[in-house]
């Protein structure tokens, strides 16, 4: 007969490997738990940014590094509006995807027209 695991005050008695053996695997027993932990763990920690910083390395000159981290704490938010000033951010890359997406254009023609020969002309431009 199996010894129950807590006594009438319900203190719990030390576990035997017998005990352990009898355990179930919680998917088993209750699935609603598994999900809602892998839940609570996609909540715990820091928000999502709406936009998250992207870490970049690139060399500078020795004197201008010099001079930014001189500026104090903080000199990362400074960069970052610094470059939205000079002409830098979404607004300047919208722009330049669509400078790129008509230059892809135009390479695709000269590249189709390197294959497939100069344009035909229809019937109705011949003459």
């Amino acid at each position: 007969m199996r010894r129950p695991l807590s006594d009438k005050d319900g203190e719990v008695r030390e576990l035997t490997a017998e005990d352990m053996r009898l355990f179930k695997p919680i998917a088993e027993v209750d699935p609603g738990m598994v999900e809602a932990m892998k839940d609570f763990r996609r909540k715990v920690g820091r928000p999502k940014a709406v936009a998250p910083k992207v870490h970049v390395g690139f060399r500078l000159s020795a004197d201008i590094v010099a001079s930014i981290k001189a500026s104090g704490r903080g000199y990362n938010a400074r960069v970052d509006q610094a470059l939205r000033e000079a002409g830098f951010g979404a607004k300047a890359l919208k722009i330049a995807k669509a400078a790129v997406k008509t230059t892809q254009g135009r390479r695709q023609s000269e590249a189709k027209r390197a294959v497939n020969g100069p344009r035909r002309r229809g019937w109705a431009e011949t003459r």
